[in-house]
């Protein structure tokens, strides 16, 4: 019998996953600037709010505020923000709001993420959630230098967040959207899931956004690489039907 799934909520991503998220996976969401990371992980957190999963956000980089109104820009199909928000089903943790999150060591010139990933494990157990979302991991990155304590510091937080039973998704910066380009990051042996969104094409008029699953513990899924689009009621995979 296999692993027990989560649906994520956008369709044509559960389809190419054979049917969901394998429960307690932590899966990485990599790509360029404008690509759609964390609007991916909104999106998620949103459909399981609305399904009776306690959802958080949690954001090193943007304020709480702003993080709610560029979903409500984004999809203004999404009607039920507010009500969520309200019921404590839709959490959202900004920077001015997790500010404990941001913690230095004593020479007060690196974040000490051990600190941070017992924070998160508190507030997690506080609201009750089932679904998280970190954006972003490239933040460890940038100030854990040394290569085996960064990571020791992702698997400490992959741990955690296992431990609470948590399906995670943790957005990640990568230096192209190329698919051509693509260089394999310690992450992508890390983590249990690696999903990238990609921007072909020549110029910003007509570039296509296209994702693909490099991997996934837990399930078969589809290794095609597919256009998707950024619509009001959410994220829509462009997926070619099967000839019957």
């Amino acid at each position: 019998m296999g692993r027990s799934k989560i649906l994520s909520g956008i369709t044509g991503l559960d389809k190419m996953l054979n049917g969901g998220i394998p429960k307690s996976n932590q899966l990485v969401i990599a790509g360029g600037p404008g690509t759609g990371k964390t609007l991916l992980c909104l999106e998620y957190l949103y459909r399981g709010a609305l399904g009776g999963e306690t959802s958080i956000m949690f954001s090193l980089e943007e304020e709480t505020e702003l993080l709610v109104e560029n979903m409500k820009e984004a999809f203004p199909g999404f009607t039920e923000i507010d009500r969520l928000m309200a019921e404590g089903k839709l959490v959202i943790k900004g920077m001015d709001q997790a500010s404990s999150l941001i913690q230095k060591d004593k020479k007060g010139n690196i974040f000490a993420f051990t600190t941070t990933i017992t924070d998160i494990e508190e507030m997690i157990v506080e609201a009750g959630a089932h679904r998280v979302a970190i954006d972003s991991i490239s933040i460890m990155k940038m100030f854990v230098k040394d290569p085996f304590e960064y990571r020791g510091v992702s698997t400490s937080l992959v741990a955690m967040l296992r431990r609470q039973g948590i399906t995670a998704l943790l957005t990640m910066e990568i230096e192209t959207s190329d698919k051509s380009r693509l260089v394999f990051e310690p992450e992508f042996f890390i983590y249990d899931g690696i999903v990238i969104l990609y921007l072909s094409g020549g110029n910003e008029e007509n570039r296509v956004p296209s994702i693909e699953i490099i991997k996934m513990r837990g399930t078969q899924h589809s290794f095609s690489t597919v256009p998707y689009e950024i619509t009001s009621d959410g994220i829509n995979l462009l997926l070619i039907p099967h000839k019957e």
